[in-house]
């Protein structure tokens, strides 16, 4: 692991930053299938099925059954091992957990009644130290549906179903949840009413929570992103609301992104977008990402496209990014960081910071660059994922 080490969240028993990849002694000779980054907290999954958890445990979100202050290394979360995780994923103060039944277990901050709702999904605002399931999900769930894949944001978490729904639930603020308003929901709500993407929904493949705003890759290959846009993650200009707890520069309800034209000259672009046809022309998305801060997308030609961290006012092509998208199979994204991961094994970085997993002297700002030669020795990265501030990556 690499990045800031606050709460201990690297996993290394302290809490200093590491520029290049740490290996975890604590989980020497267990064997990791799986690991998830949070802003203050990180979670894995081994071979084995078990769960191990490390870092801030200020409400719950660990699983250990205790508001201890801080795991400073691996703690092995016994009310998750042995029941079939198959994901997980780190919010900012909570955890969520997808089994290969189709369940969703969470943990965490549930809300409070100054801070609104929390991202748990249990129908209250309790805190909860230890995971309990959603009634939502799974063989015996109240909706009949079987989730797919989760992912937890700042205050809210996302489920995309075995169908292709897309369910958020949590704090609504700034339109995060993609209702049309900014209404918190305590229990997992279907997106269904909006135009836009109703008739995506059933074919969605990708489903993820940034800190404020939330995203979705189609089957058609079109990207939609709602929530706040206060760093310009969403990718397109948006007029900002005044009502219902809305801040300006908010969108409520699911907008497609528009990425790139191809094909048209600038009089054809602009005549498309008259006639209301804003994709028109646009190569499909393969591979989406949202991030605390930001965006990032794939497209068919493998070229790499990022928007938001207070940088990108507007999907931008990551210089040198054409000649190794074709080859990215993993794409995970920070507050201020990229990371890509190809087939064989190798791992590009591109923004700033010590998450980017390579020394200061090797390190350059906003330039993709290759992390396996100068930082892992050669080795091939089997795994890897990102926190705001922290990167972990599987060696194999």
């Amino acid at each position: 692991m690499c990045g800031t080490g606050e709460s201990h969240k690297l996993g290394l028993s302290d809490h200093r930053d590491r520029e290049t990849p740490t290996r975890v002694a604590a989980l020497e000779g267990v064997p990791i299938a799986h690991v998830a980054c949070g802003k203050y907290h990180t979670v894995a999954l081994s071979t084995d099925g078990d769960v191990y958890a490390w870092g801030l445990e200020s409400s719950g979100q660990l699983g250990l059954g205790s508001y201890r202050t801080k795991a400073q290394s691996p703690t092995k979360v016994d009310a998750l091992s042995g029941l079939g995780v198959t994901q997980l994923s780190c919010g900012m103060y909570h955890t969520l957990a997808l089994t290969a039944a189709g369940e969703v277990y969470s943990c965490g901050f549930g809300g409070s009644f100054l801070n609104g709702a929390g991202g748990l999904g249990s129908g209250s605002r309790s805190q909860l130290d230890a995971p309990a399931k959603l009634e939502s999900f799974g063989p015996d769930g109240s909706a009949g549906v079987l989730a797919a894949s989760v992912s937890a944001g700042g205050y809210h978490s996302v489920v995309l179903d075995a169908e292709g729904g897309v369910w958020t639930f949590g704090r609504g603020e700034w339109g995060r949840l993609g209702h049309g308003d900014a209404s918190d929901c305590l229990e997992p709500t279907q997106i269904e009413s909006h135009p836009a993407i109703k008739g995506a929904v059933s074919g969605v493949v990708t489903a993820q929570a940034g800190e404020g705003h939330t995203g979705v890759l189609g089957a058609d290959g079109v990207a939609y992103t709602w929530g706040r846009n206060e760093h310009w993650q969403l990718g397109y200009e948006v007029v900002g609301l005044l009502n219902s707890g809305q801040s300006f520069d908010a969108q409520q309800e699911p907008m497609a992104v528009p990425i790139e034209k191809l094909g048209l000259s600038d009089e054809e672009g602009a005549d498309a977008e008259r006639m209301g046809d804003a994709m028109s022309g646009q190569q499909p998305v393969v591979r989406f990402a949202c991030g605390e801060q930001g965006s990032a997308a794939i497209l068919a030609d493998g070229s790499v496209y990022v928007w938001g961290m207070q940088r990108y006012f507007e999907p931008t092509l990551v210089p040198g990014s054409k000649e190794i998208g074709p080859s990215v199979v993993d794409m995970q994204l920070g507050a201020t960081h990229l990371a890509l991961r190809t087939a064989s094994g190798a791992v590009y970085t591109f923004g700033t910071g010590p998450a980017l997993a390579l020394a200061k002297v090797h390190r350059k700002q906003w330039e993709l660059a290759e992390v396996n030669e100068r930082s892992l020795d050669g080795a091939s990265v089997v795994g890897m994922a990102c926190g705001p501030h922290s990167t972990a990556l599987l060696v194999d």
